[in-house]
This record gives structure tokens, sequence and C-alpha cells, in this order.
């Protein structure tokens, strides 16, 4: 009369026989009865401990770790203090928290990138002033102090000899070859080999002039200064009447108008006396001008006293 689905009637008799003379139980249940022991009367298991949202809400289900995301992975502050709280303030610690975080980044990111501009700025600078060095000009003058000193060996001398008469073979090269292309005057060219001027030299002012216009014959003067001054440079003049495809093409409306080229291109134009202290300016002061558009390569200064032949 007391029977489990599917099974025949048992008594009560036959029940209390079956478990006195049953044998032990398996070990895989004593094993799970040694192994699983209630930690507390609330149903948890050892070893199963309560997560944060669980402890501030018992109502939540337990979570399943193996479902999580790899964001839900991360170590995270509590959202919840307690049951009827809304998280806002752990939520916006965590947020202030975050902007630290990538402010912090940020600032180091911007500290290195600087200082390896710094660095590569600083090392660019070494290798200028050592290239500089190299290609500065040995004097006799400075060969023979170092000799008088007494404190630079023969072989450094010998260098500084060797490096001097190569220096003063180089220079004589490049004056001879700027002689060749016409440096050193000041001559006035036809329109046919403009181009041919102006990109053989590797600086050159053409000076575009009418022949009735008084402010073209002081320009004239001033250049032809400068021809005979500034080697490195080649000064031509052209009639601009003569020359009307070249003054299309360079929007020359003002004359008198000096034009300088820097290896064939333009690089800045002189426009009647823009910028020059009215018409009685110093050739210095038009020189000055003219090497700040690169169309002189010796070096002097805006108020250098300058003997002009």
């Amino acid at each position: 009369w007391l029977k489990q689905p599917g099974e025949p009637a048992r008594s009560i008799r036959h029940i209390l026989w079956s478990r006195a003379h049953r044998g032990p139980r398996p070990c895989w249940i004593a094993a799970m009865g040694s192994k699983f022991k209630m930690s507390n009367g609330e149903g948890m298991l050892r070893g199963q401990m309560p997560d944060a949202f669980q402890q501030a809400d018992p109502s939540m289900p337990p979570r399943r770790s193996c479902y999580d995301t790899e964001h839900e992975r991360m170590p995270v502050k509590p959202q919840k203090t307690h049951a009827n709280s809304t998280g806002f303030t752990s939520q916006v610690a965590g947020l202030a928290t975050e902007g630290i975080m990538e402010q912090a980044i940020t600032d180091k990111l911007k500290d290195t990138m600087q200082k390896g501009i710094a660095d590569g700025w600083n090392a660019r600078e070494a290798d200028d002033a050592d290239e500089r060095n190299q290609n500065r000009e040995v004097t006799s003058a400075e060969i023979d102090a170092k000799a008088d000193q007494g404190n630079c060996d023969d072989d450094d001398l010998e260098a500084l000899r060797a490096r001097r008469r190569q220096q003063m073979k180089e220079a004589q090269e490049k004056r001879q070859r700027y002689q060749a292309l016409g440096h050193g005057s000041y001559d006035e060219i036809e329109e046919e080999v403009f181009l041919k001027t102006v990109t053989a030299s590797p600086r050159c002012v053409v000076h575009f002039y009418h022949r009735n216009f008084e402010k073209c014959k002081i320009m004239d003067m001033h250049l032809g200064r400068c021809a005979r001054k500034f080697f490195g440079t080649r000064f031509v003049k052209l009639d601009a009447e003569k020359a009307p495809f070249f003054v299309e093409k360079l929007k020359i409306r003002t004359l008198p108008c000096a034009v300088v080229f820097n290896d064939g291109v333009a690089t800045g134009r002189q426009i009647g006396f823009d910028g020059l202290p009215g018409e009685e300016f110093e050739t210095v002061q038009l020189a000055w001008r003219i090497k700040e558009w690169q169309g002189l390569e010796e070096d002097f200064g805006p108020e250098d006293e300058i003997v002009w032949s």
C-alpha cells in the first residue's frame, strides 16, 4: 500500500526489512556527502559564497560566470551598495576614474612625443653643427694661431693645411665657373636668353626696366654695385618693352621691378622702391632685401658698412 509509481505495493514490514538488510552505500554517494556540506542554513554550498550583487540584493539570481562576456569579467566595483540603491554614485565614480586614467595616458603620450621631438631636433642640430664645422672655411690666420699656441700636433696642423688648400681650390674653381656665366658684371640681355640666364646660375636677379623711367636708372646704379660686390649672384637687366612674353607670364605691372631667382624659381621681387626709405636709400638696404629672398650667398648685415666699387 506504499509504492512508487510503476512499482508493486509494499508493506511497511517489507520496507523496514529491506532497509535493515541492505548493504553499505556506494562510495560515490559517501564521497558526495563528505565533499558537499552546507556552509550555512540558507542553502549555499561551501565554496559558493554569494557575489557582491547577491549580497546587496539577496533576491537577485546567482550569476553564471561561464556565460559572462570578456567585458563583464573585468574587475569593477559593485554598482549597488544596498537593495534599493540605483548605483548612480558608483557609476559616476567609475566614470571619473576612467576619465582620470585616459587623461593620464594622454599626458604620458604627449610627454613622450614631445621628448622624442626634442631629442630628434637636438640630434639634427648637432648634425647640422658638425656639417657647418666641416664646411667652415679654414683661414691661414687660424692655422698660424694654432701653431703658435702649441696645443695642436703636427698631424692636425697638416690636416688643417690640406683642408685649407682644398677649400682654396674649390673656391677658385667656383669663381671661374661664375665668371664664365657672367657673374661680376651687370649686363643687358634679350628675351631669347632669359630662361638660359636665370637657370644657368644658382642665383640671379633680373631688372625689368623702361629706358625713360628715372627710378629705373636709380635701380640700375644700385644693382650695378651689387653685381660687382656679390660675385655669387648673376645680375642682369631686361627692357620690359622688348620682353612682352615674360612680362605677361611674371605679371609685371610696375617698373622698376627686380625679380629674384633661386635655381630658376622666382622667390621674390622688388617693386619700385617698396620697403626702402625713399629714393635716397642705401645700396646695402636693397642688397639685404635681395638676400632675404635667397638671392645672395655672401654673409653681411643690413647695417654693415660695405665698401662699394
